[in-house]
C-alpha cells in the first residue's frame, strides 16, 4: 500500500514532497511520545481523574467510619457487660428478679442510679454525640401507653468540642440528672417511647450472645420533639443467665456526623454520604452528609436517581442539581444489612473539569501540529536550499563550482564527465551518419535499377502466360472476401504465411484454408503463379496510369 496515494499521483516538487514526508516522519514521532507517555500514566483523561479520586476519597472515607464504628462497637460492648454487671448486682444485693423493677419507682431510681455514672462515663470516653441504656421495665405498667413505655436513661452531649464535658439528660428521672449536675434536655420526657425507638422490637427479639456480633446500627430517625436526625449503635444487654435486660448503645447524630466525618481532600466541593440498603438512590431522609475539612460543600436535598456515566462514574440526578459519584458498598455491623458510602462532586464542577480537559487536550494537538509545522519546515529548508543552489547549477552547466554537498560534488564530476564521452559519441554518430546516407544513396539506387528490371520482366513473362487464365485471375478479383483480399495483398506485398500469421492474429490453419479459396476463386495453382499474375497487372495499371497522363 502507497503512502498518501493522492499525493504521489501526481507530479510534486522535491520540496513539497520532502515536507510532507518530514511532516509525517515528525507527526509519527510525537505521536508515539505523547502515546508512551499516556500508556505510562502521564496523561488521564478528566473522567479517569475524577474516577480515581473519588475511589480515593470514598476508601478514606470508609476506612475512617469502619475505624469508628469499630471503637463504637468496643465501647458497646464495655457498657453493655459494665451496665449488666451493676443491675445483676443491685437485684442480688436487694434479694429481688428483674420482673419486680416494674412499677417500682424505687428499684427503678435505683438501678439508673447504679447505671448513671457507667453511662456518664461512657459518653465522655467514646466518640459520638449521645449514650443511652433502655431497660425492659417502666414505672406503672397500668397507664394506656405501659406496653410501648420503657425506663432507662439517654444522655446527650451538650455540644461537639471534645475538651466541653457538658452533658444534657434526654430521659431518665430529673432529680437524679440534677444529682449529678446534668441538666434536662430541652425535649425531656422520662421514658422512652419504644415506638418511636428505630427497630426496637427486632433488636430485643434477636438479643443473643457473643456480644462482638450482636451489635447493630438502626436506620436514621429523628430524634423525638427535636428536628435533629440520628442513628444508634444498638447492643442487647444480657444477664449471666440470658435475661434481656434491655438495650444499651450510642448516638451518632447528623451535625456530630457532619462534624466529625470532614474530609480532607483536593476537591472544593465533594459531598461523602451514607445509606442503609440502597445502591440506585440517595435520599436524604435516610443518608448522612458530610464535606470537606477546608471548603464549603451543598448537602443533597430530596431523592437523587442514579444512572451509569461509564469509567466507574454514577450520575445522580435530582429536582435541583445533580451530582458525579462513586459509591462503594460495605458492610459495618455482622450479620446485618449493607451501607453504601459514595464520593460525590457537583456535576458543574465535573462539566468544567471536562471542559478543561478538553482545552488541554485541543492545546496539546495545537502544540504538536505548530511543533510538528516547524520542525518539519525547519529541516525541509536546511536540506533543500543546498540542493536547488545544485539544481540551478546543472541547469546553467556550471560543473566546476563546489556545492559544499560531497555527493553533489561527485554528480558535477560525473556530468562533466558524461559531456565529454558524449561529445565525442556525437562527433562519432555524426560520421556515421554520413557514411550511412551515402550507403542509403547507393541501395536507391540500386533498387530503382532492380525495379526497372522486375518491370521488364514482368512485360516479358506476359506474353508467355495463358491470356484466358490470367483473365479468370482478374474476373475471380471481385469474388474474394474482405479477409481474402487483406491476405492476398500481404502475399503481393512479400510477406510470408508466419508473417501474415502474426499480423492478422489468425492461425496458421486459417490462413491456409483462406489459402485454397484464393487459388480456387483467381484459378491459380500456387503461389508464384498467384504473384506473376499480380506482377502482370500492376505492370498494366502502371502503362494505364501513362497512357491517361499523356491523354
Amino acid at each position: 500500500m502507497k503512502l498518501l496515494p493522492g499525493f504521489t499521483s501526481k507530479k510534486r516538487s522535491m520540496k513539497r514532497k520532502l515536507l510532507a514526508y518530514m511532516f509525517i516522519l515528525v507527526a509519527l514521532v510525537l505521536t508515539l511520545l505523547f502515546s508512551g507517555l499516556l500508556l505510562l500514566g502521564q496523561f488521564t483523561g478528566a473522567e479517569q481523574t475524577t474516577f480515581e479520586t473519588l475511589d480515593f476519597q470514598a476508601d478514606v472515607f470508609y476506612r475512617q467510619i469502619e475505624s469508628h464504628i469499630e471503637g463504637l462497637a468496643v465501647m458497646s460492648i464495655q457498657l453493655s457487660v459494665d451496665t449488666a454487671d451493676a443491675i445483676e448486682k443491685y437485684l442480688s444485693e436487694n434479694h429481688i428478679g428483674f420482673s419486680d423493677i416494674n412499677d417500682s419507682e424505687i428499684n427503678i431510681a435505683a438501678v439508673q442510679e447504679a447505671t448513671f455514672n457507667i453511662l456518664r462515663q461512657k459518653l465522655l470516653e467514646a466518640k459520638c454525640s449521645g449514650a443511652f441504656i433502655v431497660l425492659n421495665a417502666t414505672v406503672n405498667t397500668d397507664v394506656d401507653n405501659a406496653a410501648s413505655s420503657r425506663s432507662g436513661l439517654y444522655l446527650q452531649r451538650s455540644s461537639l468540642d471534645y475538651s466541653d464535658t457538658g452533658i444534657l439528660l434526654y430521659r431518665g428521672l430529673a432529680q437524679l440528672g440534677k444529682e449529678h449536675g446534668v441538666m434536662p434536655h430541652r425535649k425531656w420526657r422520662l421514658e422512652f417511647n419504644i415506638d418511636l425507638f428505630p427497630n426496637y422490637a427486632q433488636l430485643t427479639a434477636d438479643s443473643k450472645l457473643p456480644l462482638t456480633s450482636a451489635y447493630r446500627l438502626s436506620d436514621i430517625f429523628t430524634l423525638t420533639g427535636t428536628s435533629e436526625r440520628a442513628v444508634l449503635m444498638t447492643l442487647p444487654i444480657i444477664g449471666r443467665d440470658g435475661t434481656v435486660y434491655g438495650l444499651c448503645g450510642f448516638e451518632i447524630s447528623e451535625s456530630y456526623f457532619k462534624h466529625t466525618f470532614n474530609q480532607p481532600s483536593k476537591l472544593d466541593h465533594a459531598v461523602f454520604t451514607i445509606n442503609k440498603g440502597s445502591e440506585s438512590m440517595i435520599n436524604h431522609a435516610d443518608s448522612f452528609s458530610c464535606g470537606i475539612t477546608d471548603g464549603y460543600y451543598l448537602s443533597p436535598n430530596g431523592p437523587y436517581i442514579s444512572s451509569s456515566l461509564g469509567n466507574g462514574l454514577t450520575l445522580f440526578q435530582g429536582d435541583t442539581s445533580s451530582y458525579i459519584g462513586v459509591t462503594k458498598q460495605v458492610k459495618l455491623c455482622k450479620d446485618s444489612e449493607s451501607f453504601f458510602l459514595t464520593a460525590l462532586v457537583p456535576k458543574q464542577d465535573f462539566d468544567r473539569w471536562i471542559l478543561d480537559d478538553t482545552i488541554r487536550i485541543i492545546l496539546l494537538v495545537l502544540l504538536i501540529l505548530t511543533a510538528t509545522i516547524g520542525c518539519s519546515y525547519f529541516f525541509t529548508r536546511r536540506y533543500l536550499s543546498p540542493i536547488k543552489k545544485s539544481l540551478e547549477q546543472l541547469k546553467q552547466k556550471e560543473y566546476d563550482r563546489n556545492s559544499g554537498i560531497s555527493e553533489i560534488d561527485d554528480l558535477f564530476a560525473f556530468l562533466a564527465e558524461q559531456d565529454r564521452i558524449n561529445e565525442a559519441a556525437f562527433d562519432t554518430m555524426r560520421k556515421e551518419k554520413a557514411d550511412m546516407q551515402t550507403s542509403l544513396d547507393q541501395i536507391r539506387n540500386a533498387h530503382d535499377e532492380t525495379m526497372q528490371q522486375v518491370e521488364r520482366l514482368a512485360y516479358s513473362r506476359k506474353n508467355e502466360v495463358d491470356p484466358y487464365d490470367y483473365e479468370d485471375f482478374k474476373n475471380g478479383l471481385k469474388f474474394l472476401t474482405e479477409r481474402e483480399k487483406e491476405i492476398l495483398d500481404l502475399y503481393i506485398a512479400g510477406k510470408t504465411v508466419k508473417e501474415i500469421v502474426a499480423l492478422t492474429g489468425l492461425k496458421e490453419s486459417t490462413i491456409r484454408f483462406h489459402n485454397r479459396n484464393i487459388y480456387t476463386k483467381l484459378n491459380v495453382h500456387s503461389l508464384k503463379q498467384l504473384l506473376r499474375y499480380a506482377a502482370i497487372m500492376k505492370q498494366e495499371e502502371g502503362e494505364r496510369g501513362k497512357t491517361n497522363g499523356i491523354s
